[in-house]
């Protein structure tokens, strides 16, 4: 019998997955392919996800059951948008709630360090949030969309690093080279 102590992250088989989800194998490695997830080895080399990369699989299906299309799918957005909903929820109704107080069993099999986990990576999005947004911001960004300040200084560059284009002077130049040669 192993060890309840052990740190052991809960793993996610393909098959439990696919069940749970109701998706057929094909999809199943859609999803980890959009996502760029790599399955992980157990120790008898058998393929498992993650808590973390299960919940991914999980927000991509829901995004394609509401009838999004697999490409169109954003992690980042969906994390934030799980993140504002949690957050969302008053914390002064939760503190109005009476509390019950709920006796844990230490024989019972509650995995902290997945519950651990989960919590950190909530977290870690709470405080990247505003990084996730600058990055999907400059992928969405061209030209024509930067602030003006910043418009203007990339055409002073532009002006400074690419000489004018000044096509009369470039005829003049090619017929006074082939004249030269003639």
């Amino acid at each position: 019998m192993g060890d309840r102590n052990s740190a052991v992250e809960q793993q996610f088989r393909p098959e439990e997955l696919m069940r749970e989800l109701d998706i057929k194998k094909q999809a199943y490695y859609d999803y980890l392919k959009h996502l760029g997830i790599k399955a992980e080895k157990d120790s008898n080399n058998r393929a498992y996800l993650t808590q973390a990369q299960a919940k991914s699989v999980r927000l991509l299906r829901q995004h394609v059951v509401a009838g999004g299309k697999i490409e169109d799918f954003d992690l980042h957005e969906a994390l934030e948008s799980a993140l504002a909903v949690a957050e969302s929820t008053e914390l002064g109704d939760v503190a109005e709630q009476p509390v019950e107080e709920v006796h844990v069993d230490p024989s019972t099999d509650v995995d902290m360090q997945s519950l651990y986990l989960e919590a950190s990576n909530i977290y870690a999005q709470h405080l990247t949030a505003d990084r996730q947004l600058l990055m999907t911001m400059l992928n969405e960004m061209s030209y024509e969309t930067m602030h003006p300040e910043a418009r203007a200084r990339v055409d002073k560059i532009r002006e400074v690093a690419i000489p004018k284009f000044n096509p009369q002077a470039m005829v003049r130049e090619f017929l006074s080279q082939q004249l030269q040669t003639a």
